[in-house]
């Protein structure tokens, strides 16, 4: 069975041969794995089945740090770690009272362009997402700051809603322009929860991001393409409504949050699971014989009667060892250890 047809049937919650997975690299943990193996290709060497297509283009900010700019004016840091996202250090909105001398931007076409023909070259291959990261509540926050935001939903509602109307049409405009294009689905990343629960509350999520959001997956859907969502933490409260509003992924399922056997359980009908296997607690510590243990532990909870993608929790960071991901590899091919 080819490897898009596995994630396919896995969406449609329908057994495969063997389960579909999928993993991403952070360089340093990149250049690990091909020291280890020599392998070059990263995706060919762990064998995955999906491919995520990023939009997103820093640009040197040009005052003599490693500093970069965002397509939203949005100032980062990355340090040399072997990480790569990186820690906001100035925020465009962050003393501002309103929207008065700030524009948001157009879309990047010619990037997403770019894009959706790297996308169209791995359509064959791969299980292909346009990813928009940083997408909606991240990008607000980005741009506001988080605590600032966070009080704004209190005491301004008519700022915050002004902020989101604008991503809103900025991602809207997006959409519109890549849809027409080959590949299966729109990866939506966006954080909403934190170890203990959303970090809005639910109530404040569905007043200010769930209609926007909504509004972008109706129009991925009405295109018939596939949606998954990304977002770190808790964000048990919402899955009702990530079920109503038509999502078909979610990513990411941290185990150290959620009891994995009451998610299937509840949510396993409707949704389809991606990750589960953590990078927090677990994948830098252990063997690569425990890993291949806890690796079918999850396939054997989360992959009945389909509705899941195997991954680790997060992206792989380099204090993960490389034996543990070709470790978990085997455990989803059924190859002994």
């Amino acid at each position: 069975m080819h490897k898009k047809e596995r994630v396919y049937r896995a969406i449609a919650h329908q057994t495969s041969n063997i389960v579909p997975w999928s993993f991403e690299l952070t360089s340093g943990a990149a250049k690990a794995l091909k020291n280890l193996t020599n392998c070059s290709d990263i995706d060919q060497c762990l064998e995955n089945h999906l491919y995520r297509g990023l939009y997103k283009k820093n640009t040197p900010v040009g005052d003599g740090t490693d500093n970069t700019l965002d397509h939203f004016g949005v100032t980062w840091h990355t340090s040399n770690d072997g990480g790569d996202v990186g820690h906001i250090v100035k925020y465009p909105l962050f003393a501002a009272y309103d929207l008065n001398g700030y524009t948001f931007p157009e879309p990047d076409y010619q990037l997403a362009d770019e894009v959706c023909q790297t996308l169209h070259s791995k359509n064959n291959d791969f299980f292909t997402m346009f990813s928009i990261g940083m997408c909606y509540f991240e990008r607000a926050w980005s741009l506001r700051g988080m605590e600032n935001l966070l009080a704004d939903m209190i005491v301004d509602e008519e700022f915050v809603d002004d902020i989101f109307v604008h991503i809103l049409e900025h991602h809207m405009k997006l959409l519109d322009h890549i849809l027409d294009h080959d590949f299966d689905a729109v990866y939506f990343g966006d954080d909403w929860g934190q170890q203990r629960g959303t970090i809005t509350g639910p109530d404040r999520w569905r007043r200010f991001i769930k209609p926007g959001m909504k509004q972008m997956i109706e129009k991925v859907k009405s295109k018939g393409k596939y949606v998954v969502v990304h977002s770190c933490g808790d964000i048990w409260d919402l899955m009702p409504d990530l079920i109503e509003m038509g999502v078909d992924v979610y990513n990411t399922v941290q185990p150290e949050i959620y009891d994995l056997k009451k998610l299937k359980r509840e949510y396993g009908n409707d949704l389809t699971f991606y990750g589960a296997v953590s990078t927090q607690q677990f994948l830098p510590y252990a063997t690569p014989a425990q890993v291949y243990d806890k690796t079918c532990e999850v396939i054997d909870i989360m992959a009945k009667n389909g509705g899941y993608i195997l991954s680790p929790s997060h992206g792989v960071t380099p204090d993960i060892p490389p034996e543990n991901l070709l470790a978990m590899v085997k455990a989803a091919k059924g190859v002994s250890l």
